[in-house]
């Protein structure tokens, strides 16, 4: 009638909507659906939402370096290459490996994007693999750090304490997988999870620094393995 305001059939509250995606999220991870996200054919192990929302990190920041921890086959660091590549950044990818897989290697090989990636084998906690960082950095100051390795609380904490030297303010740490904690009571998780997490690590390192905050905005789709995860540097 006149006059009337019509239900909108369907309509969810902010909170209902979160939690929906979050159990989408706990689904789609269970099912392993994230195995089956490429990028230029390569196994990225990435949920494409958050794919997105890197993209659009890299065109805010425009980082000229982009260290990441956490190989696999090389498809995250061939996503980062091709995305600094369509912005018109002369930058690098120095991706850390403990074991760099040898289709890693063949991946990053056959990329177009080769001669931007540098594979560094070795524990991301060693000093010679600090160095060698430091190296290739040649004193670079635009740098984004992607953690997305081991996903103990301890490794992701050691990580967080050593790798956040090379962001500079107004710059950032993406931790990947934060979603574990939540994940903890899925059918196949580890129930571990619950306290052995990356997001544990994540709240013990910013208790400990208070030059680092989570940025919110970086949550807007809802749907990501990183809640939290986008941390930048204020001071």
């Amino acid at each position: 009638m006149a006059g009337q305001t019509v239900p909108v059939a369907g309509r969810y509250s902010p909170e209902e909507t979160a939690r929906l995606a979050r159990q989408w999220t706990k689904v789609m991870w269970n099912s392993l659906l994230w195995k089956e996200v490429r990028w230029l054919g390569v196994p990225v192990l990435q949920w494409p939402t958050d794919l997105v929302l890197m993209q659009e990190l890299l065109a805010k920041l425009r980082p000229t370096c982009i260290v990441e921890t956490g190989t696999y086959l090389g498809g995250t660091a061939i996503f980062y290459a091709s995305i600094l590549h369509l912005l018109g950044i002369e930058g690098q990818v120095l991706s850390v490996d403990i074991e760099v897989h040898p289709q890693a290697r063949q991946n990053v090989a056959a990329s177009a994007f080769r001669d931007r990636i540098h594979l560094i084998e070795g524990d991301s906690k060693a000093e010679s693999v600090h160095q060698q960082i430091q190296r290739l950095l040649h004193g670079e100051h635009s740098v984004l750090v992607c953690l997305d390795s081991d996903h103990s609380l301890t490794h992701t904490l050691a990580e967080l304490r050593l790798f956040s030297r090379y962001v500079p303010v107004g710059g950032y740490v993406v931790i990947f997988d934060t979603i574990c904690e939540e994940l903890a009571d899925a059918p196949n998780a580890d129930p571990a999870w619950s306290q052995d997490n990356p997001m544990a690590a994540l709240r013990q390192f910013l208790a400990e620094n208070p030059d680092f905050s989570s940025d919110p905005q970086w949550g807007k789709f809802l749907v990501t393995f990183a809640p939290q995860g986008f941390l930048v540097r204020n001071r």
